[in-house]
C-alpha cells in the first residue's frame, strides 16, 4: 500500500532524517511504501558520483548525500518527491524504475500543455535543450529513497552557484521560464499524485 504525505516546506536534514526512518522501518517488515512531497530553502547537496570542481561557489556549504548523481540545488518554488519503495518485493529493476519516475514527471508536465522528454544517456527530464527535473535515487538493501526535483517557480539563482549535475546551470529551466507565469505547487503537487496512481510502481 502506498502512503502519499505531503510534507509543505521543511528543512532538508528533517526530510532526509524522516526518510531514513522509515528505510528503517522498511527493512524491518514494513510493508506501505510512502510518497513524499515536500519544497526545501536553499540547499545545495551531494551524490556519490558529485565532483569537487562542480561547486563554482566555495564559500557555500554543500550536504554530502547517499544518492547517487552529482551536485543539485534545490530551492523554495521546486517541487521535491522523496520515493520510499520496496524494488526487491515489487519485482522491479533500476533502469525500469527510473523510467517510471521520469515518465510521471513527463505525464504530469503534459497536464499543464509542457511537452517533456527523456535524453538518451541522461537521466532527468527535459524540455527540448533545457533540463526541468532532475532525479538521483540512493538504494539501501533493495529499497529506495531520495527523488526528484522539478523545477516550477524556483528563480534558479542557486544554480548558478554550480554545475548541476555536472552540466553548465544555463542548462536549467522552470515551469514558469517556459509558461510565463507562475504556477501553484499545490496544484501541481495534485496533478502529479493523480498521475503517480497511474504509473504502475
Amino acid at each position: 500500500m502506498w502512503k502519499i504525505k505531503k510534507l509543505g516546506k521543511i528543512n532538508y536534514q528533517e526530510a532526509l532524517s524522516l526518510q531514513l526512518s522509515i528505510v528503517e522501518e522498511k527493512q524491518k517488515g514494513l510493508k506501505d511504501n510512502f510518497f513524499l512531497l515536500c519544497e526545501h530553502d536553499l540547499v545545495f547537496t551531494r551524490g556519490k558520483g558529485s565532483k569537487e570542481n562542480n561547486i563554482l561557489d566555495k564559500n557555500i556549504p554543500v550536504i554530502m548525500t547517499n544518492r547517487g548523481g552529482d551536485l543539485t540545488c534545490h530551492e523554495a518554488g521546486q517541487l521535491v518527491g522523496y520515493i520510499i519503495y520496496d524494488l526487491k518485493a515489487a519485482k522491479i529493476n533500476v533502469k525500469n524504475y527510473l523510467d517510471k519516475v521520469e515518465q510521471l514527471i513527463i505525464n504530469t508536465l503534459a497536464r499543464i500543455e509542457i511537452e517533456a522528454e527523456r535524453k538518451s544517456g541522461l537521466v532527468g527530464v527535459w524540455v527540448k535543450d533545457k533540463k526541468i527535473a532532475s532525479i538521483g535515487i540512493g538504494i539501501k538493501k533493495g529499497i529506495t529513497m531520495h527523488g526528484f526535483a522539478l523545477n516550477i517557480n524556483n528563480n534558479m539563482e542557486g544554480f548558478s552557484c554550480i554545475n548541476p549535475c555536472g552540466l553548465d546551470s544555463g542548462i536549467m529551466t522552470s515551469v514558469k521560464k517556459i509558461k510565463g507565469r507562475e504556477f501553484s505547487l499545490e496544484i501541481i503537487q495534485e496533478l502529479i499524485i493523480e498521475e503517480f496512481y497511474k504509473i504502475s510502481l
